[in-house]
């Protein structure tokens, strides 16, 4: 008995060309993006300012190409650089602080139960906005209509603040 063989059948010469092709659509996709990113650097969606955003709690963390935010188990949320070096921080550590809301209005509110410890963002209005820890290192909260609402002043990988919430 011998094997089928499907070896130059047209099926698999139509199946080798149609994988070709959507490999070829896939990559002109990529490129002609009006955002296109370095290959290797992306985003990192934290949250959606929605009502059904779910809390964040110690070890919940955002990671893009080149930074993390992270809430600690000491109640700081910090943004980190991947080689450790902490870039900017709430500066909530040994506060009580035991969650971050990601309010629907567009900005995070770190508590303490039902407490508010600290707010950060701008406090207008912004439902269906993100926020997001960008290849560039900086933490941003965009708008809906994608115009930014808050930075912490980290592009670039600088130093922001070490104790936003004190200051």
């Amino acid at each position: 008995m011998t094997a089928n063989r499907i070896t130059g059948s047209p099926l698999r010469k139509t199946l080798t060309r149609a994988a070709m092709v959507c490999t070829a659509a896939a990559a002109v996709i990529g490129l002609t993006g009006t955002n296109a990113m370095a290959a290797g650097d992306w985003d990192a969606t934290a949250a959606n300012f929605t009502l059904n955003q779910p809390d964040w709690y110690a070890g919940n963390s955002a990671n893009s190409s080149s930074a993390n935010l992270v809430f600690q188990s000491d109640g700081n949320l910090v943004l980190y650089a991947n080689d450790g070096r902490a870039l900017w921080a709430s500066g909530t550590y040994g506060q009580g602080v035991n969650h971050v809301d990601w309010s629907a209005s567009g900005y995070i509110k770190l508590q303490h139960d039902n407490d508010t410890i600290c707010t950060i963002g701008k406090l207008n209005s912004a439902p269906g906005g993100r926020a997001v820890v960008q290849a560039d290192g900086n933490f941003v909260f965009y708008q809906a209509n994608g115009s930014p609402a808050w930075s912490s002043g980290t592009n670039g990988l600088s130093q922001g603040t070490a104790d936003y919430c004190a200051s």
